[in-house]
């Protein structure tokens, strides 16, 4: 697995296969330098916030997501970090994060405090993130594999 983390200098992206949050609509734009992106399997832990609150929501396709959809991603978020600094083990978040491949789960249980240390870093960071910009920008587009 890859470190949990938000990567915000894409100089560090090796390849295609990352998520990214683009400010405002999306332009048919990627690699913008104002832009988050998100390992696949890392975007996978958080990925059920997105697909219960993002329109049309695809692992594969570009999305928008406006300022109410924003608002309830940042409370699920919130709420999915208070979950993490309060579990014990695996079971405790199996059914609030994400595991797009099995050998994620494996590794997050058995690297348990870690991952659930460094994944509500990564809540944190991204909450403040979309918290500020959904303001100034509306928007902000959700872009997929």
């Amino acid at each position: 697995m890859e470190k949990i983390e938000i990567i915000k200098d894409k100089s560090q992206l090796e390849g295609t296969g990352y998520f990214e949050l683009s400010l405002g609509k999306y332009k048919r734009v990627h690699w913008e330098d104002t832009s988050l992106f998100f390992d696949e399997e890392v975007f996978g832990l958080i990925e059920p916030v997105f697909d219960r609150h993002v329109a049309g929501y695809d692992h594969y396709d570009m999305m928008d997501a406006n300022a109410e959809a924003w608002n309830m991603i940042i409370k699920d978020l919130l709420e999915l970090k208070e979950t993490l600094d309060n579990s014990q083990d695996i079971n405790d978040i199996f059914n609030s994060v994400g595991f797009c491949f099995g050998g994620t789960r494996d590794y997050f249980a058995t690297h348990f405090s870690q991952c659930k240390s460094d994944l509500s870093v990564l809540i944190e960071e991204l909450v403040v993130w979309a918290s500020k910009n959904i303001k100034q920008h509306g928007h902000i587009a959700v872009l997929g594999l």
